[in-house]
């Protein structure tokens, strides 16, 4: 009791002095719990490892779609293009066009597309890059009668076929618009691809063109300059049959230059925008 006292009494006589003297005790800064921190920083760290990324679908389309693909079979890609060729009459032409390692190609390259898709719904931004390479891969089919309407009737087909892949599992209305709603977006970027495949081998078919011309007027400048005469003319005779001779050998090269300037820039419709469907 005694110590209590004399211990009591030494700090008051310090607050004291302190008041006395105009001093104030230094500043001690609160010591705060690391809760909020520890359970901030996994919350932080878990939106960093995800990234910017954005689902395509909600949840539960999401697992419409993949219950469907799991039960579908390695003929999915056929059943597809099958289904479009009974809505476009000019889709079978097409395929008749191509040889049958092309036709197995296309179909394996369509069922390929579709799983991928698939496998990236949670990352929005991905399924739009795979949509547009997968478009543009199809521009080289242009020459073999390939339209790009075809992709229309092929996001049609995706969705009918895959809806029946769903066995009546869930309800036919929430199946077709998980598979609706996925091809519509999937096939508008499929066709922007296909579009911006196209204006690129356009945009580089002309500068080739361009390069041509100037290639041409410059040497027959240099000529002038030279003093020479243009190849075309000649000063001499030429009997009957040299003249026949050399007229059919400059008709062969003037259809050859065509041939290959028809193969450089080969002819086209003039580019559609596309359509929104």
């Amino acid at each position: 009791m005694g110590n209590n006292k004399s211990t009591t009494a030494a700090r008051t006589a310090i607050n004291n002095n302190e008041a006395a003297s105009g001093t104030t005790p230094p500043h001690r800064p609160k010591k705060t719990t690391s809760k909020k921190n520890a359970q901030i920083q996994p919350r932080s760290s878990s939106i960093s490892s995800q990234g910017n990324r954005r689902p395509l679908l909600s949840t539960s389309k999401r697992a419409i779609i993949k219950y469907c693909l799991e039960n579908a079979r390695d003929d999915i890609a056929d059943r597809i293009l099958r289904r479009v060729g009974e809505k476009r009459d000019d889709f079978k032409p097409f395929l008749d066009n191509l040889s049958k390692a092309q036709t197995n190609d296309i179909a394996e390259e369509l069922k390929r597309f579709i799983f991928r898709v698939c496998d990236t719904l949670m990352d929005c931004d991905e399924v739009i890059k795979l949509s547009e390479d997968f478009g543009s891969s199809h521009v080289q089919f242009r020459t073999h009668g390939f339209k790009p309407d075809f992709f229309a009737c092929t996001a049609d087909a995706v969705t009918t076929e895959c809806t029946f892949l769903d066995q009546a599992t869930h309800t036919p209305s929430e199946t077709a618009a998980a598979w609706s709603q996925l091809s519509a977006f999937v096939f508008t970027a499929v066709r922007d691809g296909y579009y911006s495949e196209l204006r690129k081998q356009r945009k580089s078919s002309s500068a080739n063109r361009s390069r041509f011309s100037v290639d041409v007027v410059s040497s027959a400048t240099d000529d002038a300059s030279l003093g020479e005469d243009p190849p075309t003319s000649n000063k001499r005779s030429a009997s009957p049959a040299e003249g026949g001779i050399e007229t059919r050998s400059a008709a062969m090269g003037a259809a050859d230059e065509q041939a290959l300037e028809e193969q450089r820039h080969p002819s086209g419709n003039l580019l559609v925008p596309p359509q929104i469907y």
